[in-house]
């Protein structure tokens, strides 16, 4: 006898499947954010505290964006967002938070009895579980050392250790503090990422060389240097190269700087005459002209 009434077609199962979204959710004030699934009407907005599995554990973070489209590398690989994070997983957060802190003074003693002087402690994370933790340091340990650390971490905390090194940009965004501008650094404050800077970008934005006006806390080149170097890169394209000779209204003279934003090239000149000073001019880019090279 057929049943009928059990049979179900593919496309009806599919269409009972719960539809579900890519979120991003972050561990930290401005950590870099990771990619979940959850599902489509779980009631979740951005701003809310979830739990979510990572780390061989779960973890609590906050939920950062919706419906985001996650990069090739990581699709097929997205695991679940579990809950929304309840009073007792908060209060649970917050004790991990003080015994990390905790960590990073153990890890301190430890390096100080390994002599590794060098070595800075930048940040310590627990799962929620509470039997596994993370430490972030600066520097360079020795196979031997690292192992040592490793195993009297574990020793003393008594949970599962894994530590990772990270570069001096995330140090200086732990540590927070304020910028030459009198603002709180950017990476400590919104950067959940820190993108390629070259030198490149100050000479096409007029800045000083000075390593103290290129340079951040971190001694790397200024995050802030790339905010704003597209719009000058585009706004110089037809201005002279530095350097380049020019014709003028006041005569033949050479590129000294320009100011791309008011649309001013700076022109040194020379004298008429036996003189030997030269005199600086400003014109609008379009009063100038470039001489080209005479051909080899």
């Amino acid at each position: 006898m057929k049943n009928e009434g059990l049979e179900v077609s593919d496309t009806a199962m599919q269409s009972s499947t719960p539809p579900s979204v890519v979120v991003q959710v972050s561990f930290r004030l401005t950590g870099e954010p990771y990619h979940f699934l959850t599902l489509a009407d779980s009631g979740l907005e951005i701003g809310d505290w979830v739990v979510v599995e990572a780390g061989g554990g779960t973890q609590v973070g906050r939920l950062v964006a919706w419906d985001v489209q996650p990069p090739q590398s990581v699709r097929g690989k997205l695991k679940p967002v579990l809950r929304r994070a309840t009073g007792l997983d908060m209060a649970r957060y917050q004790t991990l938070q003080q015994r990390g802190e905790r960590l990073v003074e153990v890890a301190r003693e430890e390096l100080r009895s390994l002599r590794a002087k060098k070595v800075k402690v930048v940040s310590a994370e627990f799962v929620l579980e509470g039997d596994h933790a993370w430490l972030s340091y600066t520097g360079d340990l020795a196979n031997k050392d690292l192992s040592t650390l490793r195993r009297r971490l574990a020793s003393r905390m008594n949970c599962r250790m894994t530590l990772r090194s990270v570069g001096p940009r995330d140090q200086a965004k732990s540590l927070g503090g304020y910028g030459v501008c009198g603002e709180p650094r950017c990476c400590s404050r919104f950067l959940t990422e820190f993108r390629k800077v070259s030198i490149r970008m100050a000479k096409d934005q007029s800045i000083s060389m000075a390593p103290t006006d290129i340079t951040g806390m971190c001694g790397r080149l200024r995050c802030c240097l790339s905010y704003e170097h597209q719009v000058y890169k585009e706004a110089g394209e037809g201005f002279p190269k530095r350097k380049s000779r020019v014709r003028t209204p006041q005569g033949v003279g050479r590129v000294l700087d320009w100011n791309v934003l008011q649309g001013e090239v700076v022109i040194e000149i020379p004298p008429d005459g036996p003189r030997r000073d030269r005199k600086r001019f400003r014109f609008a880019v379009d009063e100038v002209e470039v001489i080209p090279r005479p051909s080899k």
